[in-house]
């Protein structure tokens, strides 16, 4: 392999990694509060459970639960809701209420573009991924699939890194 062509792999990605640990977002929860990139990775490590289809909300519930007591006290868990595909006879309001009422102590973020999804990292078409980030924003790792055993101790390693 020539310095040129590892030049050529190398260089796409460092400008990838660039462009994700700068990519900046705003988006509101289901309480209609806003939350800023800034804000949800400044200073303390990230569990983002993310889904995109109509079974995300049991899913989600089901992880955030678990999460709850499981990870390392000042980890943030936050969810994030991959809106892009709703279909426009589905009232906003509607998914405001069930993910209010279903994840009432954790804010779930509304991307109702998918851009934020696609930008972290998270799968198309998956019905719920979980990703780890550390308090810098950098991502540690996914696991993707609903809350089991194994899976869970996969976002703790991950946490542990």
């Amino acid at each position: 392999m020539t310095v040129r062509s590892v030049a050529s792999a190398i260089v796409p990605l460092m400008f990838a990694a660039a462009a994700f640990a700068s990519s900046d977002f705003t988006l509101d929860d289901q309480f209609e509060r806003t939350h800023r990139r800034a804000d949800i990775f400044k200073d303390a490590p990230v569990v983002m459970i993310a889904g995109a289809q109509r079974k995300t909300p049991d899913a989600m519930q089901a992880w955030e639960r678990v999460l709850r007591s499981r990870v390392p006290e000042g980890t943030r868990v936050v969810g994030l809701s991959n809106l892009k595909k709703l279909p426009f006879f589905v009232p906003k309001g509607s998914v405001r209420k069930t993910l209010a009422g279903k994840l009432p102590n954790t804010p779930v973020l509304f991307d109702w573009k998918g851009r934020v999804y696609s930008d972290l990292g998270f799968p198309a078409g998956a019905v719920i991924s979980v990703g780890v980030f550390s308090a810098a924003g950098s991502r540690l790792g996914m696991v993707t699939g609903e809350q089991t055993d194994s899976r869970l101790a996969e976002v703790l390693e991950l946490l542990s890194r």
